[in-house]
């Protein structure tokens, strides 16, 4: 295997290693809930709205609701950091947001969320930009 070849397998696991990918066109259901989401995640989780830099997301499709009493294929959940600026500097909060890729609008709310032991957090898979 010659040098370049190395490197190239080298980027691929790195990649591979932090959640990131080549950046993939969004459907139109998750671009349409990512817009959403980057309006109602800060302010509805209590992060002034006037203060908000950024929004990431979970990708809404790939955290689809998988509860046999839940009769919906369209419901998903995720995890948003709303990134913002504060008197100490630049600061985040985390939302846990569930929406419904059926309904209009797809979301009105976001909770705060707080990490309990063997729950999900943020860091726990790729996020995709909101805004």
């Amino acid at each position: 295997m010659n040098r370049q070849h190395a490197l190239v397998l080298l980027a691929a696991a790195v990649l591979a290693l932090c959640g990131c990918s080549a950046s993939v066109p969004l459907s139109e259901p998750d671009s349409a809930a990512l817009a959403t989401l980057a309006e109602v995640a800060g302010p509805s989780s209590d992060v002034n709205a006037d203060r908000i830099t950024s929004t990431e997301c979970w990708l809404p499709s790939a955290h689809a609701i998988e509860d046999p009493s839940v009769d919906s294929d369209t419901l998903w959940r995720v995890l948003c950091r709303v990134h913002y600026t504060d008197d100490s500097g630049e600061r985040y909060q985390d939302a846990t947001c569930i929406g419904d890729f059926a309904s209009d609008p797809m979301l009105d709310h976001c909770y705060r969320w707080a990490h309990y032991d063997f729950a999900p957090t943020f860091e726990d898979f790729p996020a995709v930009s909101a805004d």
